[in-house]
């Protein structure tokens, strides 16, 4: 069977859960639910979703015409909303999974307890650049895992991230050198910092997989708030970027994750555009690759060419004549097709 993933963050969709949406979030629903039908995933990955089950169950009503199902820790007979603190997720932004309705039968959300058992806990320590004693971090959104079955005895998991934000309100300040000083400086590398141990800790969890089987079909989906390359900060204090922390040593070639934008245009390949005040780069001259998809090598052999996309046509095309307030988000769709997965 063939199958189409597709990851998007769609920014405040906690406030399209409503039963009484204003125009600009009734606008904001049919351009989400246009443009996640033009797509037609079979799973699709959200990120900054409502929080809680019954705000996920409720978002894909009124959004979604329950054409795509939330998957949730909720067993037969609980009421909705009793496993909420079993996410481990803390803020409103939550990570959930939604699956074709004919699909939800095969698919299973994994409590993140199996991921604190791989992964080693559910905080780690944090050294700062020369600081000797530690810090401890934690996910602030927890990464959620949904097992796909593909029956005979197969199964995907796909990894559902949410990564720490690199945003900074600490007010910019420099020498006479034109060099950052004080707090914001600080600010900005922790940030980077533990974002960074987000990415491990994620490595943690594939790598305790590949020592429970010899080719684990693994896919990572979401919003690493970084891509591949260096900023500022990772050029001129860090000197690493994000995304080779997740996809892994391409010299352990079979642990190696393969981004499914490898051969998509590089014009193309930006799924959002922010401004960088530290460089002085308006938004429209800066696209970001922040949300990605990343594939094993399992399935990474059964053909991943051309496979991966932005999903600029359909976004585009459904938030046309749209504002601020009324278009659906800040962030473009990425999806993946892959053709036989069993």
């Amino acid at each position: 069977m063939a199958l189409k993933i597709t990851t998007w963050n769609i920014k405040d969709s906690d406030k399209l859960v409503t039963v009484a949406p204003t125009s600009d979030v009734e606008a904001r629903r049919q351009r989400v639910r246009k443009t996640i039908e033009e797509i037609n995933p079979d799973i699709l990955c959200i990120q900054e979703g409502p929080q809680g089950e019954k705000a996920i169950d409720d978002f894909c009503t009124q959004v979604l015409n329950r054409q795509w199902l939330p998957a949730l820790l909720q067993q037969n007979g609980e009421p909705i909303g009793a496993h909420d603190n079993d996410y481990e997720t803390k803020g409103t932004q939550w990570i959930w999974f939604l699956v074709r309705e004919g699909l939800a039968g095969k698919c299973k959300l994994q409590s993140p307890n199996v991921w604190h058992a791989f992964a080693g806990g559910k905080r780690w320590t944090v050294h700062p650049w020369g600081e000797e004693k530690p810090k401890h971090h934690s996910h602030y959104r927890h990464p959620q895992v949904l097992v796909f079955d593909l029956g005979a005895g197969q199964q995907i998991e796909f990894i559902g991230v949410h990564l720490k934000s690199k945003i900074n309100l600490k007010s910019i300040t420099r020498d006479k050198e034109d060099n950052l000083t004080g707090e914001y400086l600080k600010e900005a590398l922790q940030a980077r910092m533990k974002l960074a141990t987000e990415a491990r800790n994620v490595r943690h969890y594939i790598a305790a997989k590949f020592n429970q089987a010899a080719q684990p079909a693994l896919i990572v989906v979401g919003d690493c708030n970084d891509g591949p390359g260096h900023d500022f900060f990772e050029t001129e204090y860090l000197f690493f970027d994000l995304i080779s922390n997740i996809q892994g040593d391409v010299v352990i070639a079979e642990r190696f994750f393969n981004h499914v934008l490898f051969d998509f245009p590089s014009d193309l390949r930006w799924t959002a555009k922010f401004p960088d005040e530290v460089s002085k780069i308006p938004a429209s001259k800066n696209p970001l690759l922040l949300d990605h998809i990343l594939i094993s090598q399992s399935l990474v052999r059964r053909g991943l060419v051309n496979a991966g996309i932005v999903e600029h046509e359909a976004y585009e095309r459904h938030n046309a004549g749209s504002n601020n307030s009324s278009r659906s988000s800040d962030h473009r769709p990425v999806s993946c097709k892959l053709g036989k997965v069993a």
